[in-house]
């Protein structure tokens, strides 16, 4: 389901409503914070964390760093397709963008846990243990 979406959000809230489960034990995002960011812009990155803040105990969370962004907006250049139009929109960016993932974190309520080293590209993962309710 489109995390995004009010009706993908329905569809999971149902799925663990159905299932007799109030939030998943984990929510993995892999590679998808970069781009829900370009989509999005920076409200539909925070209204991700929220969601998924509410979802789920944990989240495992692999976010980009701001060179990916680039390397991403070059690739469309070189296909001679449009950039993402919220790019230069975007507020988290370059050294702030990663302390800004984590003070949105922090504003749901959500501590890092523990930072799991970094991937064969380069990326953290950080496990974020999100406010019990």
């Amino acid at each position: 389901a489109d995390v995004m979406s009010e009706k993908g959000s329905q569809e999971i809230q149902g799925f663990l409503n159905a299932n007799g489960v109030e939030k998943f034990d984990v929510v993995f995002l892999f590679s998808v914070t970069m781009w829900i960011h370009l989509h999005h812009g920076d409200s539909g990155l925070e209204n991700l964390i929220k969601t998924c803040s509410k979802l789920s105990k944990y989240i495992l969370m692999e976010p980009q760093p701001w060179k990916h962004y680039q390397t991403a907006a070059r690739r469309m250049r070189k296909l001679g397709l449009e950039e993402f139009p919220l790019l230069n929109e975007l507020k988290l960016r370059g050294e702030h963008l990663e302390p800004g993932l984590l003070e949105i974190a922090r504003n749901e309520g959500m501590t890092v846990e523990t930072q799991f080293g970094v991937t064969k590209w380069k990326r953290k993962l950080l496990l974020l243990k999100t406010n019990p309710t």
